[in-house]
């Protein structure tokens, strides 16, 4: 049970020597030194001066921020409307790409057409598609006198054009 204020080895049955205190030393005043000047510091603490202009400073940023999402926000839906653009007139390039084909296709059938047509307009194919639907060509032709009774005919009797007959041109 030994007391923190007593010597070393107190409470143990020996007695220590009492410890020496060392003399305190002189406080002497500080001898007055030229000092050079001051260099312009770029890290360290900051001087009074220098945080009213870094507060300038971050003012301005904060300042400039908007503008520069505004700026962020326009770049943006450029290139959003240049995607949407680009994409539109690709979609409309296959489209016209399709309708030309289809529209050569068309002029194709057209020209193939007007061939069959111009095919079925001739003389042989006419009296050909006649013949089959039971048309047969006239041998003599017979004409009759409804005042007279008479049937006559063009042939030999030299009276073939003045015969009028609506419709009959020999």
């Amino acid at each position: 049970m030994s007391d923190s204020n007593s010597p070393r080895g107190a409470g143990t049955g020996t007695l220590a020597p009492p410890r020496r205190r060392r003399p305190q030393a002189t406080v002497r005043p500080p001898v007055a030194r030229p000092q050079p000047a001051p260099a312009p510091q770029r890290a360290g603490p900051r001087q009074p001066g220098r945080e009213r202009v870094a507060d300038r400073a971050a003012q301005r940023a904060a300042h400039r921020m908007p503008f520069f999402l505004l700026l962020c926000g326009l770049l943006g839906g450029a290139l959003v409307s240049t995607l949407v653009i680009s994409t539109t007139l690709a979609a409309g390039s296959f489209e016209i790409t399709k309708l030309q084909q289809s529209n050569d296709a068309l002029a194709r059938q057209r020209q193939q057409l007007e061939e069959q047509v111009a095919a079925a307009q001739s003389a042989q194919v006419i009296e050909r598609r006649a013949y089959q639907l039971g048309m047969r060509p006239a041998g003599i032709m017979r004409f009759i006198n409804l005042k007279t009774g008479e049937i006559s005919t063009d042939a030999g009797s030299g009276a073939g054009p003045a015969i009028q007959v609506p419709g009959y041109t020999p």
